[in-house]
């Protein structure tokens, strides 16, 4: 069955007494958020749907009113709305304002409140898989807006050994290194240069692919397979039912792999937590998006 995705001007009526909420983005259909959302909320005993949203880039400020007027209450934002919904959040929180963007708003009586759960939902999910010690990682970064932005700005003020940027547009990479570095965790932006990023990679125990590459069949890998050497541990933020070429590549050198459906489950639980100020039932959440990816996490 062919998910529902809703047109910000074509939302239908708010059902009496239900909770609405939902999640932006362009593309969004793929998205496994309602099924794991609608069953934190059942077990909460909150009733309350959650619907996905078409907005095409740019169209975010047309968008809000009538998500409003549509009667939703917060919503979740992915690509590629995360640093557009910063600037239209009247009130943000530290974890927001650090990185600049947004990927939770709650909507209070007195105006949109936008935080970003991304960066401590993906360390709840390495810590959970990996028991990881981040001060104790090199890091290679690819991808440098939105998702990778703040993975920058997490893994910083939680004091990697080192962190290396990437992005195809070269310039985005060194301005957010000049942002971050510090003396507690140096970072350096490296240019969107094959040899350049291998002879990264080579120097890293941790790559994070934060690039849209993998969301789209026939995809390239973002580094050559041959690139991945013994001791490196891969992390794509990307998500798909039979994993993005990247994980499998990862796995089939027998490297330790993990993708983005672990981090989807830890920051949309603290979302729930957001709105509904109540800890989120995160087995039960665990269990849907399971069902729904078709696999494990």
């Amino acid at each position: 069955m062919k998910p529902l995705v809703f047109q910000p001007d074509a939302l239908p009526p708010a059902l009496p007494g239900k909770k609405r909420y939902g999640v932006l983005g362009s593309p969004i259909a793929h998205s496994l958020s309602p099924a794991m959302q609608e069953a934190g909320f059942a077990a909460l005993g909150i009733p309350a749907e959650y619907l996905r949203v078409e907005i095409p880039p740019g169209g975010l400020a047309e968008a809000l009113p009538r998500l409003l007027a549509a009667g939703f209450q917060g919503w979740n934002c992915t690509l590629p709305h995360k640093e557009a919904m910063f600037g239209l959040c009247p009130e943000t929180d530290a974890t927001a304002r650090a990185s600049a963007t947004v990927n939770t708003v709650v909507v209070l009586p007195s105006g949109r409140r936008g935080h970003s759960t991304d960066g401590d939902g993906w360390e709840d999910h390495i810590a959970e898989a990996w028991q990881l010690e981040l001060a104790r990682q090199r890091v290679l970064l690819l991808g440098c807006g939105g998702v990778g932005r703040t993975l920058a700005f997490h893994l910083t003020r939680r004091g990697c050994r080192h962190l290396r940027l990437a992005n195809r547009t070269s310039s985005k990479a060194t301005q957010l290194a000049e942002k971050l570095t510090s003396k507690q965790c140096p970072v350096v932006a490296v240019p969107w240069d094959p040899l350049e990023i291998s002879r990264a990679l080579q120097a890293s125990d941790l790559l994070i692919q934060a690039t849209p590459l993998g969301l789209a069949t026939g995809d390239p890998l973002p580094v050559s397979a041959t690139e991945l050497h013994p001791g490196l541990r891969i992390y794509d933020t990307v998500y798909h039912r039979d994993f993005t070429p990247l994980i499998r590549a990862a796995r089939a050198r027998h490297l330790p792999a993990l993708d983005g459906l672990g981090m989807l489950l830890h920051q949309g639980a603290r979302a729930l937590t957001l709105w509904t100020e109540r800890p989120a039932p995160l087995a039960e959440m665990r269990t849907a998006l399971a069902q729904a990816a078709g696999r494990s996490i």
